[in-house]
């Protein structure tokens, strides 16, 4: 009787396991795909020729964010709306960097854990949005503008 509780428990842990993974892997699929296709259509139109990251950023209009290098070497971030609307595209040398807008956004906040930090487009230029989650347990989210570091927006204690 011991044996069969201890395969009946073995069995149900796998299946528990493998049933995550599934969960995991379809969950993720759409937003691989839109990452896919975005690239697929940054490369064809010749934006960038090395690709190195790719995200989904949300603001009123989602639109995957691809940052890379362009024909002459230099780093471009190009914004792809995943409905209708242009590719829009924004120059990175010399921008605020990811993680000088995370030290200008977190300045000395007591923070636990650094969520995120995205670029996205939004009406006023790219903005860095840095999520992060502070020693009380809040979640936050602040916006720096990557043309001059500046708070753009910020969303505290939710």
């Amino acid at each position: 009787m011991k044996q069969w509780m201890i395969f009946i428990g073995g069995f149900l842990s796998f299946l528990a396991v493998t049933l995550m993974i599934v969960v995991i892997v379809a969950g993720n699929k759409p937003f691989t795909e839109a990452e896919q296709k975005a690239i697929d259509q940054v490369k064809s139109g010749n934006l960038l020729t090395e690709v190195k990251q790719a995200y989904l950023y949300t603001n009123k209009q989602a639109a995957v964010t691809v940052i890379g290098e362009d024909a002459e070497g230099k780093l471009k971030a190009v914004f792809v709306p995943t409905g209708k609307g242009d590719m829009k595209h924004a120059m990175l040398d010399g921008a605020v960097t990811a993680k000088q807008a995370r030290e200008l956004a977190l300045g000395d906040t007591d923070v636990k854990d650094i969520l995120h930090t995205k670029l996205g487009l939004e009406k006023d230029g790219p903005v860095w949005e840095v999520a992060f989650v502070d020693s009380d347990e809040n979640l936050n989210y602040i916006y720096i503008s990557a043309k001059d570091g500046k708070k753009w927006k910020q969303i505290l204690n939710m």
